[in-house]
């Protein structure tokens, strides 16, 4: 059901993350039934699981034939480099997550393509990165009741007498026999079952296991595989598939990479996925007004401009009017209980976003780190962060600075236009 939009025709499909960016290029004879693969049935390899587990929309192109096809993906792979086309051509220098099957009690760890494989293990990815692959590592533990430890339960040890991790109910405790063998080994398989891709048995495994929990009043464990079963089930719902022509990828390349380029001038957590841009337009205190844009994925959202009348100022104050559409707009957010931007921008220097930090402040939503502020001059396109002493400087092509200028001077026009609107009606005659 996730491909039926797509044609049995050669092409190429384009495999995107939760940041737009292209992880995996592909070319198939029928794309049907190529892209069915990846979601309909067990993984080709383990590896493919990992690549699975970050798609979040797939393109396609369809071509006229095979041999176009083919010179389309070369031309694709060398000029976007997709981290995964990389890593499975030379995948000896990436780390793994091995399953130490020759334990009476396997663990899961991390592993690198380099080092001896161990008989008996079991090899998943590999993976570009060891810091996701220990989040993973975690979920995996956690979600299918893994012991997190590097103690040797081969054998009969009475020296272990559970740990914290026990007591968290973070761990099934096998080193005191909380936890037989046999069920054990049934929890190591469904972890397996996730690595490998194989989502459609391991659900059926999962409600199976829910239902028997439940028939034994056992509600904890069934609480637990009914979350799984809701995780999986959501990989699938966040993917969607689109046509697209050879033209249209660069301007979605673009975009990527200026929102990618963004997060990393400005030392951000995740792309900044969803911008508002704020200003202020006014002639010597008269008609004041404030302006609120919004981008979504890189490219205006014009549903969502917001034109604010200033209230509480009189006479010349440009940073108390700042505050007051900051208050004005992220309390009503937090009020309605609707979805923070992943950055708020500020048409000024310095003291404007001082003045944007203390609204926010006061709503102790700075106390959440979840919303990054920046401010971006016109005179110098200097940008100001929080943290930051001096201004940061960007190259005039620099797709980050091209993005924030577009914001910013999206931001001006669209205070400028209502500035104008009001000081035109206020001139009007009464009736």
């Amino acid at each position: 059901k996730f491909t039926s939009s797509m044609p049995h025709a050669p092409g190429v499909y384009l495999m995107r993350d939760s940041s737009s960016r292209i992880i995996y290029v592909g070319k198939p004879k029928d794309l049907f039934k190529r892209v069915s693969t990846y979601f309909s049935g067990p993984a080709d390899e383990p590896k493919t699981a990992a690549l699975v587990s970050n798609i979040r929309v797939v393109d396609y192109i369809i071509t006229g034939s095979e041999e176009a096809a083919l010179l389309l993906e070369n031309r694709l792979i060398k000029k976007f480099k997709p981290k995964y086309n990389i890593i499975w051509r030379d995948d000896k220098s990436y780390p793994m997550i091995r399953v130490t099957r020759e334990e009476e009690f396997p663990r899961i760890c991390v592993s690198r393509q380099a080092q001896k494989k161990i008989r008996g293990s079991h090899y998943f990815g590999p993976y570009d990165n060891t810091g996701d692959i220990r989040s993973l590592l975690k979920f995996l533990r956690f979600s299918f009741n893994i012991r997190p430890c590097d103690y040797e339960l081969s054998r009969k040890n009475s020296k272990y007498a559970g740990c914290i991790y026990c007591q968290l109910k973070k761990c099934p405790a096998p080193c005191i026999g909380k936890i037989s063998a046999g069920e054990y080994l049934k929890n190591v398989e469904n972890a397996e079952m996730f690595l490998s891709g194989r989502y459609m048995e391991l659900l059926e495994s999962l409600e199976n296991q829910m239902k028997e929990a439940s028939r034994k009043l056992e509600y904890e464990k069934a609480a637990k595989c009914r979350n799984n079963i809701s995780y999986i089930r959501g990989l699938f719902d966040r993917i969607r598939f689109r046509e697209l022509k050879e033209s249209d990828i660069e301007t979605n390349i673009g975009i990527s990479r200026a929102l990618s380029s963004l997060k990393d001038h400005l030392g951000m957590k995740t792309v900044p996925l969803t911008i508002e841009a704020m200003d202020i337009s006014n002639i010597h205190g008269e008609n004041p007004v404030g302006s609120l844009v919004r981008f979504n994925k890189g490219l205006p959202d014009k549903k969502n401009y917001r034109k604010y009348k200033i209230k509480t100022v009189s006479g010349i104050d440009d940073y108390s009017m700042m505050r007051e559409i900051v208050s004005r707009r992220f309390s009503r957010l937090v009020r309605e209980g609707k979805e923070l931007p992943n950055l708020l921008l500020i048409d000024g220097g310095k003291g404007h976003l001082e003045a944007a930090r203390q609204a926010l402040e006061k709503l102790e939503l700075k106390e959440l780190d979840n919303l990054p502020l920046a401010s971006i001059s016109k005179e110098n396109e200097d940008i100001f962060t929080e943290g930051r002493q001096g201004p940061l400087h960007l190259k005039k092509d620099d797709p980050a600075l091209l993005l924030l200028q577009h914001l910013r001077d999206e931001a001006h026009r669209f205070a400028v236009t209502f500035h104008k609107k009001r000081r035109k009606l206020a001139f009007l005659p009464e009736k």
